[in-house]
């Protein structure tokens, strides 16, 4: 697996962004960027909310990247200890497709809350 550096520098030039263009769009300096690419420092999780945005990618494929949980996530794993680890256990053997049933379930779910 690619490091964060290495995924965000292969998202930038392959989409023609320039370090400092890329940089003034989610408000840091091009050398912050740089040295992201470079290994050299992290990003924030409000820095990664602003890069997958500003490059178009799904902000939680760029969190697992920079190894970082989302605010949000770690919020529901804290308010629910013991339920959420349990999930996670169960699921944890379920196929692709199986996957892809509980996110249809969750979604009509959240949709039906709304």
């Amino acid at each position: 697996m690619s490091s964060f550096g290495e995924y965000l520098n292969k998202l930038r030039t392959e989409q023609r962004v320039g370090v400092r263009e890329l940089g003034r769009a989610v408000d840091v300096t091009g050398m912050h960027i740089s040295n992201m690419e470079k290994g050299k420092s992290l990003p924030s999780p409000e820095l990664i909310v602003k890069l997958a945005n500003a490059l178009n990618v799904d902000v939680d494929e760029m969190s697992h990247m920079a190894n970082h949980i989302a605010p949000e996530v770690k919020d529901v794993i804290q308010n629910q200890p013991k339920t959420v680890p349990n999930f996670l256990r169960s699921a944890k053997d379920l196929s692709a497709e199986q996957w892809e049933v509980l996110q249809k379930q969750l979604d009509a779910m959240v949709k039906d809350k709304k």
